[in-house]
């Protein structure tokens, strides 16, 4: 009996195997055999095993049949084959065509990849930049457990008095109130931005908050803005269904993810005029659209401007614009020299190249943190967008930090595969990201009130 493992039956046929055990006087070089013949002729050498086992009749192996010589002939010519130098160079160039094969697909995945990280990153901005999320001031959060009570006194005092506004019952209705926030990502961002100084500082203040009303809660919801969403929403439905409820006061006019969500609400005239909309400093796209009649800002205990808000990023240095609000212009800076972007480089092909650039990590994410205006401050001129205009002129480092951040986006022209030739665009030109910058993964540390 012959067991053989498929290294050996790739190679070498069944009649072959036997053929070649026929041959020897013991098991051991039959099975022996069989591996070095098909070692020498195939090319899964190395996956060949052999085992042949001594049955009852193995003296009379050879009875029976042309034996050993029906494959004789076509093994030796296998053999002399197999030794041929120019098949041997055959496989040598086989083995170097698969590597220059799998090289290749190793580029083009690594270049998928820088791809796909610049991709996030602009929509990572693009989402920075468009939701500002409703935070409390920063004159209750930089006072800890005392800064939290506070809060929950003011907050109340400001629901009460429109509560009369809106001729309900303000000593005969109960207050309720749900903030969720991921209070390590909120602590983090209030340490970065001095309002705190330390991140456990944040669950002082939930903790202010929560114990000085009976009815109020701030609850931790972890990381990921999805888990503070389900629970507004799940919130949100769970009161205006009560009839019992007399009104709701929603805090999610910067998040325009909310617009689905809120559409049916806002075609049943019975809810629609029991919610009010709370806004902070920026409304998200869509949510004005909807429908609801009141909007409310509770100034005093929530961040109205950009410049107070100290979960953004971008604190006291960027203009935010509320949805669909054209920005005002245009902008000059006479003393921006465009020039000094330019000429022109190109390679050996015929493709434009970015220019060397050195700009120190500091001052790069200094720059972030401002959202300057590429075109203004480096191009000396434009017509109007929604980054930060009000910014004293720049050091040559200051220009150079900012224009390694305005490379990161491409240009359109380069994107859309055509040839560049503006002497004085900021943006990026090169096939893949030449010049990466290190990104850490940010905790949502949005604040969400229902």
């Amino acid at each position: 009996m012959v067991l053989v493992s498929d290294g050996v039956t790739n190679e070498a046929s069944d009649q072959e195997i036997v053929d070649i055990v026929k041959e020897w006087r013991t098991p051991e070089q039959g099975a022996k055999a069989v591996v070095s013949f098909v070692t020498e002729t195939g090319r899964d050498g190395d996956n060949a095993t052999c085992l042949v086992v001594r049955l009852g009749g193995w003296e009379r192996r050879s009875e029976g049949g042309v034996g050993s010589m029906g494959t004789k002939e076509g093994r030796e010519w296998r053999r002399s084959e197999a030794m041929d130098p120019r098949r041997r160079r055959t496989d040598v160039q086989d083995l170097i065509d698969q590597n220059d094969e799998l090289a290749r697909d190793c580029l083009q995945l690594s270049q998928d990849l820088d791809t796909e990280k610049n991709e996030r990153r602009r929509l990572q901005n693009r989402i920075r930049d468009e939701l500002e999320p409703l935070n409390f001031r920063d004159t209750f959060l930089n006072k800890n457990e005392e800064g939290g009570r506070k809060a929950a006194d003011e907050l109340l005092i400001q629901v009460q008095q429109y509560l009369k506004e809106l001729v309900l019952d303000v000593h005969g209705t109960d207050v309720v109130v749900r903030a969720y926030a991921n209070l390590r990502g909120l602590g983090k961002a209030c340490v970065k931005h001095g309002t705190m100084r330390a991140t456990a500082d944040i669950c002082l203040f939930a903790n202010g908050f929560t114990r000085r009303q009976p009815l109020f809660d701030f609850v931790d919801v972890g990381l990921g803005k999805e888990r503070a969403d389900h629970k507004v929403r799940e919130t949100f439905n769970f009161f205006v269904s009560q009839l019992q409820c007399r009104h709701v006061i929603l805090g999610v006019c910067h998040d325009s993810s909310y617009v689905p969500f809120l559409e049916r609400f806002a075609a049943d005239e019975s809810i629609r005029d029991r919610v009010t909309l709370l806004e902070g400093h920026q409304t998200g796209i869509g949510i004005r659209q909807l429908g609801f009649k009141r909007v409310v800002k509770f100034n005093s205990v929530f961040a109205s401007t950009p410049g107070s808000n100290t979960h953004s990023t971008l604190e006291q240095s960027r203009t935010t614009m509320n949805a669909g609000q054209a920005a005002k212009g245009p902008y000059t800076f006479a003393a921006v020299d465009p020039r000094r972007l330019g000429p022109v480089l190109k390679n050996g092909d015929g493709l434009r190249m970015d220019k060397p650039l050195s700009a120190e990590p500091s001052l790069v994410k200094a720059m972030r943190q401002k959202s300057l205006c590429y075109w203004l401050y480096l191009r000396g001129h434009c017509e109007g967008c929604n980054r930060y205009h009000g910014s004293p002129p720049l050091s040559v480092n200051e220009q150079h930090a900012l224009w390694f951040l305005a490379r990161q986006g491409a240009c359109y022209a380069h994107a859309k595969g055509k040839l560049c030739e503006d002497p004085k665009c900021v943006y990026g030109h090169a096939p893949w990201s030449d010049q990466g910058v290190k990104t850490h993964a940010v905790e949502d540390s949005s604040t969400q009130v229902a």
